[in-house]
């Protein structure tokens, strides 16, 4: 398969900087993946909390810098009714994610899948082995 295309958003010099971050950043790259993996979709894909260290699996079939963005939004709002909105209301209620800013770490990508059932199944094998704390679900039951 080809590799995916280079992130938008990669720093350019003459781009200019809000508050330490690059204005319009990309949160994915800023949450600490690697180069590329923001472009990257049909993905099984890891998050640490910056703040915890508590992790979450998830999967998603649009781009993940999509999916993180979306994830962000939901902690940034605390959704109670999100995994990310709720943790943060149960373990951070005092700390503000600036924007430009993420509370996301070691942003990565543990599997890429063009099948949604398969990667529905490969999320739900990650939850079980790692036993991530943020997921509400484990994702499909195993037998």
């Amino acid at each position: 398969s080809s590799a995916p295309p280079p992130c938008p958003k990669e720093r350019d010099p003459a781009q200019p900087r809000t508050r330490g971050r690059l204005k319009g950043a990309c949160m994915t790259c800023l949450s600490g993946a690697k180069p590329h993996v923001c472009n990257q979709k049909q993905v099984v894909y890891f998050i640490q909390c910056r703040e915890c260290g508590e992790q979450y699996i998830g999967e998603t079939d649009c781009k993940l810098e999509l999916r993180i963005v979306q994830h962000l939004g939901e902690a940034r709002n605390s959704r109670a009714d999100k995994p990310w909105g709720r943790h943060m209301i149960r373990h951070h209620p005092h700390v503000n994610i600036p924007l430009q800013h993420t509370i996301f770490s070691n942003v990565s990508v543990v599997a890429r899948e063009g099948d949604s059932a398969r990667r529905k199944l490969r999320r739900a094998l990650e939850i079980r082995a790692r036993r991530p704390t943020i997921n509400v679900s484990a994702g499909w039951a195993l037998l």
